[in-house]
Formats: structure tokens, C-alpha cells, sequence
């Protein structure tokens, strides 16, 4: 049998992670990444591992669809593909894939353990959904959105975080440039793709957890008892995600943001502290209708 069962596809800073971390908590599902990725010799902390949108780098057509290089696999990712690599200069493309994809799948049935199912969470993937159905035909899609504005603001603090960004202020350039760049793509690519994604909202999750958790393992054909549910939620809620990340040397209050690593509470309508009225405007003018279209075209619980 082929791993994973289930993919997390994206949105970008909209919740992936936590929607893993959540699904992780269940007795029968595994799902990875579920704490931010530290290089720190760790073998049980496992990052995104960006294999569709990495392969995807073979193929024509890809502009803008954020693959990156399969050398990346040379020194990244725990190195799982590292040896196969040079293959890809000998091997015929579908061979190769091949041979990658059995690699994958044995890496995510490691991930699995002994529980029931597996999913990785990459939010590259919404760009590359066919790709994926060439190797995992109907494989179950996951995708989290989130209010752009948030989305942008999330951005702001992430690049921030890891120094690669020094201005305090969401400029109108910098939120533009992300809209068009990412977010409006990513609505564009959902838009495109003719089969099902189980599509939730990062602000339901956040207020209704529980009902928005039940609705998942309903989709992944799991057991979802209103115990069950509680542990998940509450073993995947950002102040225990803090303290295991942390080991418990962690302070921040909510909205704070830690330089040292990625896990950021975000809190539904955060940009209101940041984004001024004129440019939210903006955003909405431009992202607004694109998110319509999705949510009706995945009928999203709002």
C-alpha cells in the first residue's frame, strides 16, 4: 500500500500545522509536521517535506508554483532522498518518480507507527494537485483558509521572526506583493482543480474547534467520539504545542511573536492591530472574490 492517506494541501500561514498537530492527537492518525521543524538531531521532529512541489521541478510549466530544487534533497530533509538524487540523470523521469514515490511512502509509513492512517502537511501542494492524482489517484486533500488579511499579517511576523524582514509596519507594498504572489494564486489553483478538497476555516476552527475536528475525521472515515475530540483538541491547543516546542521555557502571551522559533499564536482578526482600514479594503477588494468562488465551490463552513 502507498502512504499517506491524506495530504494537509495549504493555504500558506493558515493553519496548517495546527490542523496536523490536531489530527495527530488522534489514536488512529498520524499526520506530520506537528511541531515547528528543529534541525536539533530530534528524529521524532519531522518538517514539511515538500515532495510533490520538489518533483514538480522536473516538469514544464511550474512558473510560479513555488517548487524548489531537487538538490534540495542533497542536504535537506533529514536527507531521506538524498542516495536517489543522482538517479534522476540516469533514470528515465517516470522511473525516477517512481522510485521517489516508493521512498515517500516508506517514509510515511515510518511516520505512521502503528496507527491506522498517515498524512503529510505541505501547503506547496495546492499547486500541484494533478501532480499529486498522477501518483495517489483521489488520495484525500485537506486544505485550511484563512482571512487574507490575516494571512498577510501572519506573513509580516514569520519573515520577521526569522530576520529576513526588519520593518515593524504591514506596508501596502509588502501586503500587495504576498496577495498576488501567493494568496490570490493559491484561491486560482482551487478554482482549477475538478475534484474534491475537504476545505475548512482557520477562524471556525478557532471558534467552534470542536465541531470543525468532528467534520474532519467524518472525512477521513475515523472514529470521532465527543472524548476523542476533546483530547484533540485540547493536546494540539497552541499553549501545550508552546510547552512541548519549548519545554515549558516559553512566556509569550498571545500575538507574541518568539524570534527564536515559528510557532506564533495567531488570533482570528489580528490584522485589525496592523493593517490600517484603507489597505484591508484593498486586500478585500482584490482577494474577496476569489474566496467567494471557493467556498461556494467547496461548500466551506464559514
Amino acid at each position: 500500500m502507498l502512504y499517506p492517506n491524506f495530504l494537509i494541501i495549504g493555504m500558506e500561514r493558515s493553519g496548517t500545522l495546527w490542523t496536523s498537530a490536531t489530527l495527530n492527537e488522534h489514536p488512529d492518525i498520524a499526520s506530520f509536521p506537528n511541531l515547528p521543524f528543529k534541525a536539533d538531531g530530534d528524529e521524532r521532529r519531522v518538517g514539511e517535506m515538500h515532495f510533490f512541489n520538489t518533483l514538480a521541478s522536473l516538469e514544464s510549466n511550474t512558473e510560479g508554483k513555488f517548487t524548489r530544487p531537487l538538490e534540495d534533497y542533497l542536504t535537506k530533509y533529514g536527507k531521506v532522498f538524498a542516495d536517489l538524487v543522482p538517479l534522476a540523470r540516469t533514470l528515465p523521469k517516470g522511473e525516477f518518480y517512481q522510485v521517489m514515490v516508493r521512498r515517500y511512502s516508506d517514509f510515511c509509513d515510518k511516520q505512521r507507527g502503528r496507527k491506522k492512517i498517515v498524512g503529510e502537511s505541505t501547503p506547496a501542494y495546492v499547486f500541484h494537485l494533478d501532480f499529486i492524482d498522477s501518483f495517489y489517484p483521489n488520495i484525500k486533500k485537506i486544505c485550511s483558509t484563512r482571512d487574507p488579511k490575516d494571512k498577510i499579517t501572519s506573513w509580516h511576523f514569520s519573515l520577521l521572526g526569522r530576520g529576513r524582514k526588519t520593518e515593524r509596519e504591514v506596508t501596502e507594498a509588502f501586503a500587495m506583493e504576498y496577495l498576488q504572489s501567493r494568496i490570490v494564486k493559491e484561491y486560482q489553483a482551487l478554482l482549477l482543480y475538478d475534484k474534491p478538497v475537504y476545505c475548512i476555516t482557520y477562524e471556525r476552527m478557532s471558534r467552534e474547534p470542536h465541531q470543525t475536528v468532528r467534520g474532519l475525521l467524518e472525512y477521513l472515515e475515523v472514529e470521532a467520539t465527543d472524548e476523542t475530540i476533546d483530547s484533540m483538541v485540547k493536546n494540539a491547543s497552541f499553549e501545550e504545542m508552546t510547552r512541548r516546542h519549548s519545554k515549558g521555557l516559553d512566556t509569550r502571551k498571545s500575538g507574541e511573536e518568539n524570534r527564536l522559533d515559528s510557532l506564533r499564536k495567531g488570533i482570528a482578526g489580528d490584522w485589525k492591530n496592523y493593517v490600517n482600514e484603507d489597505l484591508a479594503e484593498k486586500i478585500d477588494t482584490i482577494a474577496m472574490p476569489f474566496r467567494e468562488k471557493v467556498f461556494e465551490k467547496y461548500d466551506v463552513e464559514i
